[in-house]
């Protein structure tokens, strides 16, 4: 749209002997005004077009987005993930530990990592509560700090049923895992960055909650609600 102002200014400068360079008096701006008025109101399709240009531009940037992430993740070293980067599938799930759908959906991720080659990309964005952001932190910090012990915080925190997250409580299942609590703590801040990075790229993908899943490719916004549903996107 603005290109094309600019055009119709440019015209009508030159229509009435003006270079652009100079500076406009009021009654020339006035007359400019009165133009694309006149010519917009009698060309209302060009609005229309313009609107549609805009939509495929952003549509076009969007799928961009969705293609460098996936290659992005799943490749990457930075993100809790189970089974092998080179699998033939892949699913990629945005979630919330606080995200109950995402907790249904478990059990179906861990059957289908039985049945298939499969690679499964966990990109924690904390969207639902306060205490949201304070279990990433803790959990990517636990990743980067010890990636074996990752997935025994995660399996506790997306088992169904609501879990207590209070220091004291956190305290204790890092005892019962065997995980350095203090350690992780130290490394909290760098595992910020992770985290702040997985909300950017939920921006790009137009993310308005969890869980958001891209399996294989394809786009779901919202929870797999069987596992027949998951095997039928597999294939």
């Amino acid at each position: 749209m603005k290109k094309l102002l600019n055009t119709i200014i440019t015209a009508t400068l030159l229509s009435c002997g003006v270079s652009q360079a100079a500076s406009l008096d009021a009654d020339t701006k006035k007359e400019i005004e009165a133009i694309i008025d006149d010519y917009v109101s009698n060309h209302p399709e060009i609005i229309i077009n313009a609107m549609k240009k805009l939509e495929r531009d952003e549509q076009a940037k969007t799928q961009q987005a969705f293609l460098e992430i996936i290659a992005e993740y799943r490749k990457s070293d930075s993100h809790p993930y189970l089974g092998k980067k080179n699998s033939k599938h892949y699913i990629i799930e945005f979630f919330d530990f606080n995200c109950g759908y995402c907790k249904v959906m478990e059990p179906y991720f861990e059957k289908a990592l039985k049945e298939y080659d499969l690679q499964i990309i966990y990109v924690n964005i904390p969207v639902i509560r306060a205490e949201s952001a304070q279990l990433a932190y803790l959990g990517q910090a636990l990743f980067e700090t010890d990636p074996s012990m990752y997935f025994k915080f995660h399996k506790h925190f997306m088992t169904p049923g609501n879990k207590k997250a209070d220091e004291e409580s956190v305290k204790a299942l890092f005892k019962t895992i065997g995980a350095d609590y203090d350690a992780v703590l130290k490394k909290i801040p760098s595992s910020k960055a992770t985290i702040e990075q997985n909300i950017k790229d939920s921006f790009k993908l137009k993310i308005a909650g969890t869980p958001y899943l891209i399996i294989d490719g394809q786009e779901i916004r919202g929870a797999i609600t069987s596992y027949e549903q998951l095997k039928s996107v597999l294939k």
